[in-house]
């Protein structure tokens, strides 16, 4: 009996060279994150309640972070349902990375879990006044 076998040969392929991130400086980071700081004070003046129906989950926090070249508007939950998982949770509902000097990508937290990208190439000055004309980019509440 004989047996064939199948020696694949093998060959040569280009492969494409790795992007590279943008570079982000400590201070940077620090500049964007000061940019944003009066919308996230605005939006805690208008969407966190003094006196908030404890029954539910209710919001005790925005602020902003950053992960790697991910800059994030977060907003913080607190339950004392008595059936609660946790008592506190964060939920980040705007998402901004850097691709260049005040070059971002823009997107937003939609409600199926999935980051939706919605443009490229924006300044900082087109998210914020982004944010600011679209609730879908502003916080729940």
């Amino acid at each position: 009996m004989k047996v064939k076998i199948k020696i694949k040969e093998k060959s040569w392929v280009s492969s494409p060279k790795k992007v590279s991130k943008a570079e982000l400086s400590e201070s940077y980071k620090i500049s964007i994150q000061n940019y944003f700081q009066p919308l996230v004070d605005e939006f805690k003046r208008q969407y966190i309640k003094k006196n908030p129906n404890k029954e539910f989950n209710y919001l005790i926090d925005i602020y902003s972070k950053w992960y790697q070249n991910y800059f994030y508007l977060c907003e913080k939950f607190k339950s004392e349902h008595p059936d609660r998982l946790v008592d506190e949770f964060e939920e980040k509902f705007v998402r901004m990375k850097f691709t260049g000097v005040n070059q971002f990508e823009f997107a937003y937290f939609r409600h199926t879990g999935q980051w939706f990208l919605v443009a490229d190439g924006l300044t900082m000055e087109d998210c914020r006044d982004m944010i600011l004309s679209n609730p879908n980019f502003q916080p729940m509440f």
